[in-house]
């Protein structure tokens, strides 16, 4: 009897484990400062492990008993698969708001051709993109806010108990607002560079009518990225606090939508 009883605890605990781990190891594989390039996988699923074996105990409240099949349990980790992509994606979609202004950085810096590896995006970007995606990992870094995206990933549990029904639709929802979030956010950062650029291709429009031998688009190029170049170091570590901010706001609302 006791050694029945013993391998029923512990099945029950590898279960519980299991399927902690499934949700946040692969919220862990996606979402920011836990998904860098340059963290080692084996890093990542020891830090996944650590984390689901300390709050398994805390939500196993919100776990359905262990399926009876092998289907009704792969069917099971299929969602909480899904549930950890979803949390993951969200706060990744904040992070491709500073792609998004760096591309657009570029465009009116005339610095558009010139691409080098992201970290923070694991592919090409622009120049400016990939040194806002670096700072952008810092800032989250130094502000601990990756103790809020493992929160969130702890706290789902909450809004998305496991093997419940998963809301589809709301999550579709979700993740459209959100790339209009990112973009939008993209955007604002960037204003200053679009502003500029406008002005400066105006100024180069008049010169050219009025002055229609003179070829404008060799001789200012130089300018327009020594102009582009000032204005980035200039606004720099204002919008990487505006982004920082955006971050945060949106992750709260996210975590407590009342």
């Amino acid at each position: 009897m006791r050694g029945s009883a013993l391998d029923a605890f512990l099945i029950s605990q590898i279960y519980a484990w299991l399927l902690v781990f499934t949700r946040i190891g692969t919220a862990f594989s996606i979402m920011p400062t836990m998904a860098e390039p340059f963290i080692s996988t084996r890093i990542r699923l020891l830090l996944a492990l650590m984390i689901s074996v300390v709050v398994a105990p805390y939500v196993r409240q919100y776990l359905p008993p262990m399926p009876k099949s092998g289907l009704g349990m792969a069917m099971l980790i299929g969602q909480e698969v899904l549930i950890g992509i979803f949390i993951g994606t969200l706060a990744r979609l904040l992070m491709s708001a500073l792609e998004t202004a760096g591309m657009i950085i570029a465009i009116q810096s005339s610095l558009a051709n010139a691409f080098v590896f992201n970290p923070a995006m694991a592919s090409q970007g622009s120049l400016p993109g990939a040194l806002m995606g670096m700072v952008g990992v810092l800032l989250l870094f130094a502000a601990d806010l990756h103790h809020m995206l493992i929160l969130a990933a702890v706290d789902s549990y909450t809004l998305f108990e496991a093997g419940a029904p998963l809301p589809l639709g709301d999550f579709a929802k979700t993740i459209v607002e959100m790339v209009s979030r990112s973009f939008l956010l993209g955007v604002q950062l960037s204003a200053p560079f679009l502003v500029t650029g406008l002005l400066f291709a105006l100024a180069l429009g008049l010169i050219a009518r009025l002055m229609p031998q003179i070829q404008v688009f060799f001789i200012f190029m130089s300018a327009q990225v020594g102009i582009g170049l000032f204005l980035f170091g200039l606004t720099l570590s204002a919008m990487m606090l505006y982004w920082l901010q955006g971050f945060e706001a949106t992750m709260i609302n996210l975590l407590n939508p009342n």
